[in-house]
């Protein structure tokens, strides 16, 4: 009998690389890999032709999670900082608890309008020869507190409140610079 040929395994992608370098940036950013490894195996990844190959510079790191949900995730946002220049944070994120927004000699804005709230959501804003601009959607709750020095602290947001609304509290310290929160209409996302 003859012998059966063996099938080649198939070559990998440039899809299949990016999920790896994926998957390695994660593990360097939590500490597995050193950057010395994740850019040897980085490295290594676009040499890889298998599947084999790919496997290979993945294998000691933990198995990943089957999501249920296939869309990105969405990390939360810690720190909106402008200093000297502009900084906006808008469309589809996700605010830590609390988010800290920084404006010296400049400006930041934080569009909630975008976002799925939690409950409650925390937001502090600290404003120095600059201005911090929050926008929340039409029903939403606000508690807006703080203190102005030499500055602002500006509510603009409308008194109604749809019942079992989320709740933005805001934190503003303005000195010689202002805090604005302001509602604007829910855009339907």
């Amino acid at each position: 009998m003859p012998p059966v040929p063996e099938t080649p395994e198939p070559l990998v992608s440039d899809a299949d690389r990016d999920v790896i370098v994926e998957r390695l940036r994660s593990a360097c950013a939590e500490g597995r890999l050193s950057l010395d490894e994740f850019a040897d195996r980085v490295g290594e990844v676009y040499q890889a032709r298998t599947g084999a190959d790919l496997d290979r510079l993945t294998g000691d790191l933990p198995a990943v999670a089957e999501s249920v949900d296939s869309g990105p995730v969405v990390r939360p946002t810690r720190w909106v900082v402008g200093v000297f220049s502009g900084a906006r944070r808008s469309g589809p994120w996700r605010p830590d608890d609390p988010t800290r927004a920084v404006a010296v000699l400049g400006s930041c804005q934080l569009d909630l309008t975008g976002v799925d709230l939690a409950l409650e959501t925390h937001i502090v804003a600290v404003a120095v020869f600059g201005g911090i601009e929050v926008l929340v959607p039409e029903g939403v709750g606000v508690d807006f507190g703080g203190f102005a020095l030499f500055g602002s602290r500006d509510d603009r947001t409308s008194a109604h409140r749809r019942p079992g609304a989320p709740v933005v509290r805001v934190v503003g310290r303005a000195f010689l610079g202002g805090v604005t929160v302001r509602t604007r209409p829910f855009s339907g996302r």
